[in-house]
């Protein structure tokens, strides 16, 4: 490819600013269409996790050899609480390595998304707010974000005079066949639902979550605000499409067992740029890259969901007992039971159900 030939990118979420900043440091010329009127729009300052277990190096040193800076909120958690099923005492787990990283997301200073945005900027990234593409001309990167729901999201942000901490929940009398969590970081909090059966039923389970950290932890909550959100996972057969190259959770790059979505994004991003720098087949890439992860997520949901409270009972134990990171490093990554178990997997989800479910 031309490095004068300018590079479309649709959305401005994780995955499309990644693409944008690595193809900028090549020398393309980038210009990023966003139909908000600026990042994080579905976002409200909420913490997430950026998951640390699924490759044995750490996740901000794989975001900087793609060439990705830290400039947003990334703090290292080491240890937690998990509550597992109904009759379950909560279980502390802890690691010498951080088992995941806080992240902030939305349109304000500190975000995940407002870092990206900053790093793109100061490259020369044109980025063009407040305007849809529906017809693509040229080279063009397309990361529109999740198009249906696999799993839906409540939760609030809010203040609080609590510690920092973090506290898991598996159970589906609370998130059915999800979880839920509570951080807190600095005077900052976040209580968060995510469920996969039951949609129409989302306020109830979120209801009950909060109420369970409220009374369980004695936990203040002051000036709560509100969100919403939902996850998509699908594995195609191709990611280009009349030369489109297309990335994120729009793609269906995801994790399907807990929605740990951003490495996926970011990591999709980066090969969708490669790819138009090296000229290489961007099928090949994500196929090599991402697509067996993505496999063993499939598995892993089925497994889960067969399981129910038992299997989250056996997680807790064995995350507790071990190092969690190794732990769960051996449940995400292929392995030759997991390959054997998947086409049993594809064919329950293949059938979907009412609340949506499936993969395409």
């Amino acid at each position: 490819m031309n490095e004068s030939e300018q590079v479309s990118i649709i959305g401005a979420g994780p995955a499309g600013l990644t693409a944008a900043i690595v193809l900028r440091k090549q020398g393309f010329p980038v210009r990023v269409f966003e139909k908000a009127s600026d990042v994080g729009h579905r976002l409200n300052g909420d913490f997430q996790g950026l998951e640390n277990w699924s490759s044995e190096r750490d996740i901000t040193d794989i975001l900087r050899e793609i060439g990705i800076g830290i400039n947003f909120l990334c703090v290292p958690y080491y240890a937690g609480t998990v509550y597992a099923a109904p009759s379950m005492k909560p279980l502390k787990v802890t690691s010498e390595i951080p088992i995941f990283y806080l992240l902030k997301r939305g349109a304000m200073t500190g975000t995940l998304d407002s870092g990206l945005k900053e790093q793109a900027l100061s490259l020369g990234v044109d980025i063009v707010f407040n305007k849809r593409i529906d017809s693509f001309d040229g080279k063009t990167i397309v990361g529109t974000g999740p198009k249906g729901a696999v799993g839906i999201t409540m939760g609030i942000t809010f203040n609080t005079s609590q510690k920092d901490m973090v506290e898991v929940i598996f159970n589906d009398e609370i998130a059915p066949k999800g979880y839920a969590y509570l951080m807190v970081y600095q005077g900052k909090g976040t209580i968060v639902s995510v469920i996969y059966r039951e949609f129409k039923k989302i306020n109830y389970y979120f209801d009950r979550t909060v109420h369970l950290f409220k009374n369980s932890l004695e936990i203040d909550v002051r000036n709560e605000k509100k969100f919403g959100g939902y996850g998509d996972f699908f594995i195609p057969d191709t990611q280009v499409l009349k030369g489109n190259l297309y990335i994120g959770e729009g793609a269906g790059f995801q994790d399907f067992l807990w929605g740990f979505g951003m490495r996926y994004a970011i990591l999709s991003g980066y090969l969708a740029a490669k790819s138009l720098i090296s000229g290489s087949d961007y099928d090949e890439m994500w196929k090599r890259e991402l697509k067996p992860m993505m496999e063993t997520s499939l598995v892993n949901r089925y497994l889960y969901e067969k399981f129910g409270h038992a299997g989250y009972r056996y997680i807790a134990r064995r995350a507790a007992d071990n190092d969690p990171c190794g732990f769960l490093r051996g449940h995400y990554n292929p392995s030759l039971l997991k390959r054997l178990v998947l086409p049993l997997a594809k064919a329950r989800v293949s059938k979907g159900d009412k609340e949506g479910n499936g993969v395409r």
